[in-house]
């Protein structure tokens, strides 16, 4: 692991991208019978693979279900953990995001909060919970506009730094699902009613193998976004009921560029095993094996440590709290540049302009000199 590859905060062009990397590679492990679909009862995301000129129907989850599913295993912790903040770490967040013209802020109470809400019809407004500058926003993405951050013009698209392949499942659809017939219970009763409805699940024990690539992130951010994604357990369509997943980080990789895909560690596996249902973990040791000569280094998450190699990051909240306001202000900061840029160049055109009818005086003044 080098650090070459981590930005650092304080850095003034922190907002601009330098390519920096990292690759991070985890299993999704089907515990329960999940539904990873799109829209509907019966259906199921799925993609269609050629490997050794066999082709092969693959369920798939969607680069959205987990971006989605990330975020708000984020925003679970970060809320517990900024409820256990002291009174000067809170005020420092609250102030530095009001600092830089944020509008959630509680400077009073000291209270914080954020999260995802539907768009309000007779609003224009996308995502009316979101705050703009905690490390949720500032690294998976928001929209800055007048309802965010004081005294803009315009909507400001901040993109999220980690990028989600697809994750394919490692076994073939005839064997990766299941169809079960349901009672359809109304929430919060005990009751069954004698509505039946079926629905295509996936099995337990299908692996699907993804990839997430950061950009441009710190140590702190790093290590949030990988504790985050290796919290989730349950993941798809009803999930309190049918989701249960394991996710397991299986290695790591800081570059400059981007070396391996989701869709390449798959085949992989389909080479040796041709779309059978294996067991999960010679899946997985098949991909740590491919990762391995690769240039990846394995990870291990264990408590509030996660070790990768020889190295060892302590996952810090509040530090990443810190970096995440730090980007939040340079954000404010290009804002506010672009926003006057029409107005300063307007300006520089008028000094411009001013100093051209200096000197046309001037040459007047010396000609007439010259004729006297």
């Amino acid at each position: 692991m080098s650090n070459t590859y981590f930005r650092v905060r304080g850095e003034s062009d922190r907002v601009f991208s330098k390519g920096y990397k990292v690759e991070v590679v985890y299993a999704i492990i089907s515990k329960g019978v999940p539904l990873f679909r799109t829209e509907g009862v019966g259906d199921i995301s799925t993609v269609n693979m050629v490997v050794d000129k066999e082709n092969y129907e693959l369920p798939v989850i969607l680069p959205e279900k987990i971006q989605a599913k990330l975020r708000r295993t984020m925003l679970e912790v970060l809320r517990r953990e900024y409820s256990s903040f002291d009174t000067d770490t809170k005020k420092q967040i609250m102030e530095l995001a009001s600092k830089a013209k944020y509008k959630r802020v509680s400077l009073d109470k000291l209270e914080w909060n954020c999260f995802i809400a539907p768009p309000m019809q007779w609003t224009k407004v996308t995502d009316i919970g979101m705050c703009g500058y905690c490390p949720s926003c500032t690294t998976l993405g928001n929209i800055t506009d007048d309802s965010v951050m004081d005294d803009i013009k315009t909507a400001y698209g901040i993109k999220s730094r980690v990028a989600h392949d697809i994750a394919f499942s490692c076994v073939e659809y005839r064997q990766a699902v299941m169809e079960m017939t349901h009672n359809k219970v109304a929430e919060g009763v005990s009751y069954t009613g004698q509505s039946l409805y079926s629905e295509i699940h996936v099995a337990p024990g299908v692996v699907f193998i993804g990839k997430s690539t950061l950009y441009d992130v710190t140590q702190n951010e790093f290590a949030i976004i990988v504790d985050s994604l290796s919290r989730i357990t349950r993941m798809g369509g009803r999930e309190t009921k049918d989701g249960s997943v394991e996710v397991k980080i299986l290695g790591v990789k800081f570059s400059d560029r981007e070396t391996v895909s989701s869709y390449d560690l798959v085949r992989e596996v389909l080479k040796a095993s041709h779309g059978r249902m294996t067991d999960p973990e010679e899946v997985i040791g098949k991909v740590r094996e491919y990762l391995k000569n690769k240039g990846f280094q394995e990870v291990a998450i264990n408590g509030g440590v996660i070790k990768i190699g020889g190295n060892e990051i302590k996952v810090n909240y509040k530090e990443a709290w810190l970096d995440s306001l730090d980007y939040a202000g340079k954000i404010r900061e290009f804002i506010e540049r672009a926003e006057n840029k029409k107005k300063s160049t307007e300006e520089s055109g008028q000094s411009g302009e001013g100093k051209r009818r200096g000197r046309k005086k001037k040459e007047g003044e010396d000609q007439s000199s010259e004729g006297e």
